[in-house]
């Protein structure tokens, strides 16, 4: 139960970002533009496939970083909702955050769900990290949606 209301106050805090002044500068800003467009196709793409408002989901997601002090400094923030780990990266100069919802799961929204797309792009990059990936997993119905399957644009 932590978990979903905690969820549900990510959610409340990145509705409220996007009513303010973002100060991102044009890089930033169309990270959060190319994960929103890539939320939108993803949703359309759970929908065809049975995803309802009312499907309890697992989240998992990535976040890059090519500061070791500021993905602490994420984990820290997110780690009172989510299960979170540092791992290093293919790429030497990055490390990643891992996180999950898992083992527990959440009804959501498709403006509920933006909400956090937003919230995690925001909160990445305040640390200094990029919202890189993420999926939704259905435990009922077994199926797993990634946003590695959009294209960006």
């Amino acid at each position: 139960m932590k978990y979903i209301v905690t969820l549900i106050a990510a959610l409340f805090s990145g509705m409220l970002f996007a009513e303010e002044e973002t100060g991102m500068n044009d890089y930033q800003q169309n990270i959060l533009e190319r994960r929103i467009s890539e939320a939108h196709e993803l949703w359309d793409k759970m929908q065809i496939g049975g995803f309802t408002e009312t499907t309890v989901a697992a989240l998992d997601f990535v976040f890059f970083s090519n500061s070791k002090s500021e993905a602490n400094n994420l984990l820290e923030q997110l780690s009172e909702s989510y299960t979170l780990e540092i791992t290093p990266s293919n790429d030497p100069e990055y490390i990643l955050v891992k996180g999950t919802t898992r083992p527990y799961g959440n009804e959501f929204t498709e403006e509920q769900w933006l909400a956090w797309v937003e919230f995690m792009v925001s909160t990445g990059l305040n640390h200094n990290s990029v919202f890189s990936t993420w999926s939704v997993y259905s435990p009922k119905t077994k199926t797993t949606w990634s946003s590695e399957s959009i294209e960006a644009k």
